[in-house]
């Protein structure tokens, strides 16, 4: 999908014989063993020399890999698609949508290095939703969205995939430091703690010994 029109591109066969050839259409849905493909258009190949075949496998080989990204009408609920990328600030709340679940409330979770939690898509009618903080400290770049189904094995696919953009300046992102700071300075204070309780207790242990020792004396 690249808004507003679904478009594509591909590369005719450089050995592909003279004549025509049908283009035919199947949608995600139709995977049934009575769906078939509908014939939707004709490609005419033209007759080419041994040469213009040979310049056309050279060009081939140079051909840019396909664009995977696609790009979807802002008013449209994300994702879409797998690769229905949207570009997000880190530090944003977002809102996840699913329309193709339904009767799956609660069995869907959703895991991403740009998600602050674990997010569960929820929803009583045929649309799912879920809420998730991206991370402040997300390098910009693009990041895979994986789902995880409760009644299915294996490992977790990519479900969606999203950019990140640098945070904007304001409140959002200052707490969340502040919330990660606090949480590392409660460590902190806890590792001291326990440190120098067991430095107490070796000193206790010390001057117990140490006065064990003295009786012992004055008692010879």
């Amino acid at each position: 999908m690249m808004h507003p029109v679904l478009t594509t591109t591909v590369t005719i066969a450089c050995d592909a014989r003279p004549g025509t050839y049908p283009v035919t259409q199947r949608g995600a849905g139709d995977v049934g063993p009575d769906e078939h493909p509908f014939r939707w258009a004709q490609v005419r190949v033209e007759p080419a020399d041994e040469a213009a075949r040979r310049a056309c496998r050279s060009k081939a080989r140079k051909l840019p890999p396909p664009r995977l990204e696609e790009r979807w009408a802002p008013d449209r609920t994300w994702p879409q698609s797998e690769w229905d990328v949207r570009t997000f600030r880190a530090g944003s709340r977002i809102t996840i949508t699913d329309n193709d679940d339904e009767g799956s409330d609660g069995d869907i979770t959703l895991t991403s290095r740009a998600f602050t939690d674990r997010p569960v898509l929820r929803g009583a009618k045929a649309v799912l939703t879920a809420t998730t903080t991206l991370t402040c400290d997300s390098a910009p770049g693009i990041y895979v969205v994986y789902r995880h189904d409760v009644y299915r094995t294996g490992p977790d696919k990519p479900w969606a995939r999203l950019r990140i953009a640098p945070a904007a300046p304001g409140k959002a992102c200052a707490s969340q430091q502040a919330a990660k700071h606090s949480a590392g300075t409660s460590r902190t204070g806890t590792v001291a703690w326990a440190a120098g309780g067991v430095l107490v207790a070796i000193a206790a242990g010390a001057a117990l010994l140490l006065w064990a020792n003295s009786r012992r004396t004055r008692s010879a």
